[in-house]
């Protein structure tokens, strides 16, 4: 659970009626609520205390139903303030500030503070608050104009709030075009996960891939160790295997398997920073004997023809320029019979303009990916590179891909690109983009999780 606290002090407006009749307005709390765009009911538990319980809100399998209590009281000649009171899941306090500017005239300002609990990823903190900030300020600039337009006119009268409206589907222009990326790959690559790696350890934990989820309870963590040891299951890794993990990240799915099969594991990384901090969880883990982590590239594997058992890939390769090249390393260090497993980000096959455009190149510029293959290129890939390939599969088919990605709903989306530039952190306002790019390719069917598996000149019949 994280606390996001969100705060806002609503400009002052007109009202043409006497401040005492406002305040005799607000302190009627039951009437008042009826003007608060979200709220369901509103409840008295003791005098001048209250209980008001929102609309149930439901992001992806998160559903939110936030209450408050909160005890009102009139202090000095124009000030209505409420506490909070301890019994809700949420807590809620500030004041209304009612101002007479003539027989009939007055104005009224106010000050909300909210906390609320609740179970998002630590990566989205700081995106929450900002985020909440925004919905705030539009639910209560809606709040007291309704209360304006209620007061004036005697019958309840309910302002929406102002919706964000993103008319324009493109995202910025991306940082690199296809051919810089490929030219620049090997710094690229690596100079984008020297920025963000602490932050998807802080906010994602050390399996840096996604995976298909069975069912709406299960978590990230659970789905992506489960396709780790599928992948694991069908390479056949077992205590006696010598592995290759490229592209091994901090070394989440490396020690995974390590721990999972007690095979003998080396990790492969294009990054210095991951490397070193893989070297030293392994040694944390007490299987720094068995698990090993080397500085390369993957399109020219430093190690000698016929070496590993298997290789394995987590969302890796599509960091690869020459993605033929790498396949043919693959080939190149495995033993005979050897087994390639992993799982990878793909585009769709025969993608549109509209979804090269639109989903494919921003998923590429912010991730530093110079392009993607798709299922049907991959397997030709490994065909061409000599292996025989026994899966090349959606991960749809698996479960339910669009759960790797459920906080960021429509009204999530356009509230974060409506924000101003420079109100996230850089680095999570690039994430956010590039998860956002994510979630809407693959909602549309542009963006696609593959699984592979492919063998080493062993025919069919001897699987």
């Amino acid at each position: 659970m994280v606390l996001i606290q969100t705060t806002h002090q609503a400009k002052p407006i007109e009202i043409n009626q006497s401040a005492e009749k406002v305040i005799a307005f607000i302190l009627d709390v039951p009437t008042l609520a009826k003007c608060y765009p979200f709220v369901d009911s509103v409840e008295q538990v003791k005098p001048s205390t209250y209980k008001w319980t929102m609309q149930e809100r439901k992001v992806g399998s998160i559903q939110m139903k936030a209450f408050h209590i909160a005890k009102y009281t009139k202090v000095g000649n124009n000030v209505v303030q409420w506490e909070n009171v301890q019994g809700g899941n949420m807590s809620s306090f500030g004041k209304f500030v009612i101002t007479s500017t003539g027989a009939n005239k007055s104005t009224l300002a106010a000050e909300a503070n909210i906390e609320t609990d609740i179970e998002i990823p630590k990566l989205l903190v700081g995106f929450a608050r900002t985020m909440g900030n925004r919905e705030m300020a539009q639910t209560w600039d809606a709040f007291t104009q309704s209360i304006k337009k209620t007061i004036e006119s005697g019958s309840i009268v309910k302002v929406a709030p102002v919706e964000d409206v993103v008319k324009d589907e493109k995202f910025e222009t991306v940082r690199l075009k296809e051919e810089k990326r490929v030219e620049n790959y090997n710094t690229m690559v690596s100079d984008y996960y020297d920025i963000v790696t602490e932050t998807y350890q802080s906010g994602w934990g050390n399996h840096f891939h996604f995976a298909p989820f069975k069912n709406t309870t299960e978590t990230l963590e659970t789905a992506v160790k489960r396709l780790e040891h599928q992948v694991a299951d069908s390479a056949r890794i077992t205590k006696d295997s010598l592995v290759l993990d490229v592209g091994c990240g901090v070394g989440g799915p490396t020690l995974e398997i390590c721990q999972y099969t007690g095979c003998r594991i080396r990790g492969l990384n294009i990054n210095k920073k991951q490397v070193g901090i893989a070297t030293q969880r392994a040694k944390d883990l007490g299987v720094a004997d068995r698990a090993s982590f080397d500085h390369g590239d993957a399109m020219k594997m430093p190690y000698p023809d016929n070496t590993f058992d298997a290789v394995t890939f987590f969302e890796s390769t599509c960091h690869m320029p020459d993605k033929a090249a790498f396949l043919k390393e693959c080939f190149r260090v495995l033993k005979p019979g050897g087994r390639l497993s992993g799982s990878e980000w793909l585009q769709c096959v025969n993608p549109t303009e509209k979804d090269i455009v639109q989903f494919i190149e921003p998923i590429c510029a912010h991730h530093s990916v110079p392009h993607m293959g798709s299922l049907q290129s991959y397997r030709k890939m490994m065909e061409d590179a000599g292996f025989y390939v026994h899966i090349a599969m959606d991960l749809t088919q698996e479960g339910d891909i669009l759960r790797n990605w459920e906080i960021l709903d429509g009204k999530t989306i356009n509230t974060f690109k409506a924000l101003p530039k420079g109100s996230v952190d850089p680095t999570i306002e690039m994430m956010i983009s590039g998860a956002i790019a994510l979630s809407e390719g693959a909602r549309h069917g542009a963006f696609v999780l593959g699984r592979f598996l492919a063998c080493k000149e062993l025919p069919r019949s001897k699987l």
